[in-house]
């Protein structure tokens, strides 16, 4: 297995099962060069990086999902720049010797500019602007890269801009150290950010080496939402804010004030507010959109009847509760993947009663399409095609978090907080709360640990802005004058009050019948406790639950949430 694993460039070290060398991949873009961040098992073929997230397997009985494969442009539909696009950029103020710096060209036709994405001085991706006309494109299944990549990467410093004209203004003021995203600025209402921040996602390396990375969104509301999730993703330590006003942005600034204007502005770049201390102007804005346009309210489930008592909102810590083996954790899953399809969520699991990792694959893939994924069940098995599917799904939306040295909340919060910037995750599940490694100071009262384990749990939800979800058991059930097990209650979850005290939000799953019969599947979902209300949902129970487990879901007065989704899954298929 040692010599496939030299094929593609990684060398072992001795003879040692599981080892950590240098990534081939990664390696040679990072400050510290020596970092042995690839994991690679000499007994199974696998390897993973955990910096760049490369993996694979070089063992040839070992099927792996292929990583998506870009296709890399063909220059036949391009050409050298004419005399109408040099005259189109000296009007936005982009001197000669930057055009050819940054190997800009045309297309063909003449009536594009034409912006080479280019990586270790390879064309990969293009993106072309209209001369006459604002209409953008770019290369069809090019990689998602960020501008002017080759001379931003290593760089402790880098200006990042939502277009290339903004980040071509810099050069011409002098910054050689400039990029911008590939796709422009999200619209505020758009739901999943993933698409248009690939490129982001493709070269975080260069953020991740910068000691400082200045951002110069546009001046507008999607600008301001870009600037918020890159501020997320990059992490405030490492950012400063160039302010555009009264333009709209950097080549405004330029064909207005000029460079020394630039010069003026990125000097006096501004660091995030000290932590911890705000007034009403540091949220003016947002203050003033909600009054205009509402607060913002918890999203769909995608189920009518479980909105009206709960909906997904983030900066919240959900309890979710009930007895053993009555089916909380998988109801989740169910509304997880749910999200996920809808809306395009990805999740960050932390669940080590359902390990190994493929037992919990199985099961979300099983609730995705609706079958059994085990040769056993040959009356409800699923085919070849639709497990592979299953995979590609879930390799997009959920990440599992399983730290082999540890399980301390702060080792989970490392991990779901570097899922946060790398893959954009918005919800972090923690399943159960008992399998933390918890650690209680000498002398600590349950109950105060609790409230402080409540708080980090909390204070992660909000600096994240993710939806943070903590399944917790009730103590041992009992059983009312009909034979049936009571209700689970905010007060009986095992621990205390506590945990309902410093939540937002107590949900509970539950079989009423399981007592007298436990092959019924009856089940009943409520909510006992909405802080934000007229935001999220009204405490209530929702009754005419069914488990099936024919497909391992959930269904809602015989209906089930999934048509859509298999529909669309179908469709994708037949493509």
């Amino acid at each position: 297995m040692q010599e496939n694993f030299v094929k593609i460039g990684i060398v072992p070290k001795g003879k040692y099962s599981q080892q950590k060398v240098k990534c081939p991949k990664c390696s040679h873009t990072r400050k510290n060069k020596s970092d042995t961040s690839l994991s690679i098992n000499l007994e199974d073929g696998l390897y993973h990086c955990h910096h760049c997230g490369w993996n694979g397997s070089v063992n040839p009985n070992i099927n792996m999902i292929k990583e998506k494969i870009y296709t890399k442009p063909t220059t036949s539909n391009l050409q050298k720049i004419n005399s109408n696009a040099i005259k189109f950029l000296n009007a936005r103020g982009i001197t000669n010797q930057v055009i050819e710096n940054n190997k800009i060209t045309t297309t063909k036709d003449g009536k594009s500019v034409v912006f080479p994405y280019l990586k270790n001085n390879e064309l990969v991706n293009y993106k072309t602007r209209g001369i006459n006309n604002k209409t953008f494109t770019q290369s069809k299944n090019g990689q998602p890269i960020i501008f002017n990549y080759d001379r931003v990467v290593n760089q402790d410093f880098v200006i990042l801009c939502e277009g290339e004209l903004d980040s071509l203004s810099w050069e011409v003021a002098g910054f050689t150290y400039h990029t911008s995203v590939n796709m422009g600025a999200p619209n505020v209402r758009d739901k999943n950010l993933d698409k248009k921040l690939e490129c982001i996602t493709n070269c975080y390396e260069v953020f991740d080496n910068a000691k400082a990375v200045y951002l110069c969104t546009d001046n507008d509301e999607n600008g301001r939402y870009l600037e918020e999730e890159l501020i997320r993703r990059i992490g405030a330590e490492k950012i400063r804010l160039i302010d555009t006003n009264p333009y709209k942005d950097a080549n405004e600034v330029l064909l207005n004030e000029g460079i020394d204007s630039l010069l003026h502005r990125f000097k006096n770049a501004r660091v995030p507010k000290v932590e911890g201390i705000f007034d009403v102007s540091d949220i003016y804005d947002s203050m003033l959109d909600g009054y205009k346009n509402g607060q913002e309210r918890g999203s769909t489930t995608h189920i009518e009847a479980i909105d009206r008592a709960w909906t997904w909102r983030n900066g919240e810590v959900n309890i979710w509760t009930g007895y053993q083996n009555e089916g909380k954790s998988m109801f989740l899953n169910q509304l997880s993947v749910l999200k996920a399809f809808h809306d395009g969520w990805k999740f960050a699991v932390f669940s080590p009663e359902n390990m190994p990792i493929n037992d919990f694959f199985h099961d979300l893939i099983e609730c995705y399409i609706g079958k059994s994924s085990d040769p056993f069940y040959q009356n409800n098995y699923m085919s070849e095609a639709e497990f592979k599917q299953g995979m590609e799904f879930m390799k997009k939306h959920f990440f599992i978090i399983y730290p082999k040295k540890s399980y301390k909340l702060e080792d989970i919060f490392e991990r779901a907080k570097f899922l946060v910037k790398t893959k954009g995750i918005r919800s972090l599940i923690i399943d159960p709360y008992n399998t933390v490694q918890h650690r209680m100071q000498r002398g600590e009262r349950e109950d105060l640990y609790i409230s402080r384990f409540m708080s980090e749990l909390k204070r992660f939800a909000v600096e994240n802005k993710i939806s943070v979800h903590l399944v917790a058991h009730q103590v041992t059930p009992q059983k009312d004058d009909n034979g049936r097990y009571r209700k689970p209650d905010v007060n009986t979850i095992k621990g205390g009050g506590t945990f309902a005290d410093k939540s937002d939000n107590v949900l509970f799953v539950w079989r009423p019948n399981r007592a007298l019969d436990f092959s019924n599947t009856q089940v009943t979902f409520g909510s006992q406790k909405i802080k934000k209300q007229k935001l999220v949902g009204y405490p209530q129970d929702i009754e005419g639950i069914t488990y099936h487990r024919k497909s391992n879901r959930y269904y809602f007065n015989n209906q089930t949430p999934f048509d859509d989704v298999d529909n669309i899954r179908c469709e994708n298929e037949l493509e």
